[in-house]
């Protein structure tokens, strides 16, 4: 005589718990975030233990300029005579620093006008959009220039430029996100309860278009690497002696016949970690995006 074991039905609780995981498990397991995160892993680790691992101070002059690789200096040395590869190293940092102060400018900027605009509509919507078609309508490069000219190389005005033009991009992606979630049914429920406006923006409204965000600021982050790179080059960036692959490239040009490895180094760096931001955010976007979603 057999007896029927009961049918269990799913708990609520318990599959609200594993998407989470599930959602982790596929980011883990992304190929394009496991190389796009590991180089940027990596290029962090160096910046960050650049005074251990470099072998000499990226402004010492160490003897005769533009030495071919050698046991001593694995990568030569430049002009004045400086080690190639400390200065590279050293580089990372104000690469890596730059975009990730200036995409976290444009993200707080760009981030609760996106909100205001997509959730108030009206005269709110038209004055943010319509700023930021103005900002978006100069192309991106020849206005950090601009800016940049007017205010003057430095570090702290160089993140202020890179942060501000690249606001608007922020803002069309939240934008439209809350436009999509502004009607559903979590949102007309909070308001229902009389929540505030304030709790609704970023307390309900928020987490739910982190996704598109996330992609975003890691596409920004390669274009601030470049941008940097790009201005440092025209000498609108970091000041020399200050280590900068943008200067780097641009001082090494003069000299590419006698000695073109000067000119690659800093290059194959600043495109490998403008590729990496690339890949890691191809890679947010084919996971957290639901219509790529098998």
């Amino acid at each position: 005589m057999s007896s029927a074991v009961p049918r269990q039905e799913p708990d609520e609780h318990t599959e609200a718990a594993s998407e989470p995981r599930g959602r982790w498990h596929r980011l883990l397991r992304n190929r394009r975030i496991q190389l796009g995160g590991g180089f940027i892993l990596f290029a962090v680790l160096v910046a960050v233990l650049a005074p251990l691992i470099a072998p000499y101070h990226p402004n010492r002059l160490l003897g005769m300029p533009l030495l071919p690789p050698s046991p001593q200096h694995p990568l030569g040395t430049d002009n004045f005579g400086r080690d190639e590869l400390s200065r590279l190293i050293y580089g990372a940092r104000v690469s890596l620093s730059v975009s990730s102060l200036s995409i976290a400018l444009a993200a707080v900027l760009g981030i609760p006008l996106g909100l205001c605009a997509g959730y108030y509509r009206g005269a709110v919507e038209t004055i943010i959009m319509r700023a930021a078609d103005v900002v978006l309508s100069f192309p991106t490069i020849v206005l950090a220039i601009a800016v940049v000219g007017i205010l003057g190389p430095s570090f702290r005005d160089l993140v202020l430029v890179i942060g501000v033009v690249y606001a608007p991009p922020f803002i069309r992606i939240v934008y439209g996100a809350t436009l999509r979630e502004r009607e559903s049914e979590y949102v007309q429920a909070a308001q229902s309860v009389g929540a505030r406006n304030s709790y609704i923006l970023f307390r309900v409204l928020l987490p739910n278009v982190l996704a598109p965000i996330l992609v975003q600021a890691s596409l920004g982050l390669g274009f601030a690497v470049l941008i940097e790179a790009g201005l440092s080059f025209l000498g609108l960036g970091t000041q020399p002696p200050t280590a900068s692959w943008g200067d780097m490239i641009s001082v090494a040009r003069n000299f590419l016949n006698s000695d073109p490895l000067l000119l690659i180094w800093p290059s194959i760096a600043v495109s490998l970690l403008v590729l990496a931001f690339n890949t890691l955010g191809d890679g947010l976007r084919d996971v957290l995006d639901p219509r790529l979603k098998t």
